[in-house]
């Protein structure tokens, strides 16, 4: 059988318990030559890099023994005595794990209060469309097609369209890195570009590490794949560099920041914390996944410089979209990294979904082509954005309690609101939906709940009155809040209410 591409289960996985199962009940008997690696992939319609790892799994049980020069064979299985000792580690790892899933949907669940009508939402984080001019998809689908509708017949290449990888190239060399078209993936958006990179790490046995607060899509993308993710804890100025391990067990281990007006904080990492991040990864032999996906969006100074630059393509893996600065719906994101890794990424890309909407991609070259449209967009969104942060921290200095406090970012559009210590943003969330304004608490930007007294606050597809208002009926919210006495708050985050 082949395995579930649907499914939430690894490949690996499915193909490893099948095997597994085989040999153990005598379906696959004891010296059984099993296929080559690159036969059983075709068989299976995965890559070999999924299969090799099935197989290392089974051969460490030995169950199977592979034979250099003569090909892999089926072992004796080891009966070995019946253990009725109970597996306490694992047995509380699975129900942490079911534990957290249950908070984190009963959490998820509670952000359709914010779906009420006359609820001013601070919690969308896509693009305004209001900063699109009517007629442009038109006009930019017009342009694609202009060499002829059969270019967007076929699949095309799987990597993504030529001329689009060689636009997004231009967009490194603007900030001085010279980046190939062999060195880019086009992905459905960043979203896919993290469940590729998942994919991989699940494969291979890559050690995840991901800094917190961080948005959501991260850890789902890698929970998904049921990988282990440690937590480092991040400040306004980046990840806590203490918190960093000396010393990194396992190689080729994966780093997820957000460097550039992270998400949801909305600041940027500062220049020293960029450094050493740099050179822990060089030293520990760990690969940078630097989220910049909102780096169009840089409005005050200058936006950090990629880590393309240093620690480079051989340990960076570089995403980037135009969901943030351009169109949600297009679903235009993609990976720049070193060709080895793009090749890797292709492979399970095409098991995934053969390449992206050829058209989508057309009107995206369309867009980054039309340089004069383009750069213009930039300034123009750059502006509207910078004037929405401006109206919304203005709003928090007039009407908020001072014992609360905010980030003000460089751009973008969320800032990180913290209470003082013993007040829940959840409960808040639940008092201010009750007075028609919603955010998204702290406990849904990570993965083990934390961040109790804290929130984002994301205003980039409101209007400047709904932004005021909206804060109003917020502070009058905390205001109410906040003459209450701190109390202790439970895992839900409910305290007390």
């Amino acid at each position: 059988m082949k395995p579930d591409k649907t499914s939430t289960t690894p490949l690996y996985i499915q193909i490893r318990e099948e095997l597994r199962d085989s040999i153990l009940s005598g379906t696959l008997k004891t010296g059984e030559r099993l296929p080559t690696v690159n036969a059983f992939a075709s068989e299976k319609d995965v890559t070999a890099a999924t299969i090799r790892r099935a197989l290392q799994d089974l051969m460490e049980e030995g169950l199977i023994t592979s034979h250099v020069g003569r090909g892999t064979f089926v072992g004796t299985p080891e009966k070995k005595p019946i253990d009725n000792t109970p597996q306490f580690p694992a047995e509380a790892s699975v129900a942490a794990r079911t534990l957290r899933q249950s908070i984190n949907r009963s959490l998820g669940e509670m952000m359709t209060l914010a779906q009420k009508p006359g609820v001013i939402a601070f919690t969308r984080g896509i693009a305004d469309p209001d900063t699109i001019e009517k007629g442009t998809l038109t006009r930019l689908a017009q342009k694609a097609l202009a060499d002829g509708e059969e270019l967007f017949w076929d699949y095309g290449d799987p990597r993504g369209l030529l001329p689009l990888r060689k636009a997004i190239a231009k967009l490194y060399a603007e900030q001085g890195i010279p980046v190939t078209s062999e060195q880019i993936l086009v992905t459905s958006g960043s979203q896919q570009a993290i469940a590729l990179v998942a994919q991989a790490a699940a494969e291979n046995r890559t050690k995840i590490l991901c800094e917190t607060p961080c948005y959501t899509g991260v850890t789902n993308a890698f929970s998904a794949f049921n990988l282990h993710i440690e937590t480092v804890m991040r400040d306004a100025e980046g990840p806590d560099i203490s918190r960093l391990p000396a010393h990194v067990d396992t190689a080729d281990s994966i780093f997820y920041l957000c460097p550039v007006l992270h998400n949801p904080m909305g600041t940027d990492i500062s220049p020293a914390r960029q450094r050493q991040i740099s050179e822990w990864a060089l030293a520990n032999h760990v690969t940078l996944l630097a989220d910049e996906v909102f780096r169009d969006l840089h409005t005050d100074g200058d936006a950090p410089v990629s880590f393309l630059k240093d620690p480079g393509p051989e340990r960076s893996i570089i995403l980037g979209s135009l969901s943030k600065s351009f169109i949600s719906g297009l679903r235009v994101g993609w990976i720049v990294t070193s060709e080895e890794r793009i090749r890797v990424l292709t492979q399970i890309k095409k098991a995934m979904d053969l390449g992206c909407p050829p058209l989508m991609q057309g009107i995206a070259r369309a867009f980054l082509e039309d340089q004069h449209g383009y750069s213009a967009h930039r300034t123009k969104i750059r502006a509207h954005y910078r004037t929405l942060r401006d109206t919304t921290v203005q709003a928090l200095e007039t009407y908020m309690p001072k014992e609360v406090e905010w980030t003000v970012p460089c751009g973008g559009f969320q800032l990180w609101v913290t209470l003082p210590k013993g007040f829940s943003s959840v409960e808040l969330y639940i008092r201010s939906v009750e007075k028609g304004v919603a955010f998204l608490p702290g406990p849904l930007q990570d993965i083990n709940n934390r961040f109790l007294n804290s929130f984002r606050l994301c205003y980039g597809s409101l209007g400047i009155e709904d932004i005021r208002t909206g804060i109003m009926r917020l502070s009058e919210a905390v205001r109410e809040y906040l003459d209450e006495s701190p109390g202790e708050t439970g895992m839900s985050g409910l305290g007390d209410f």
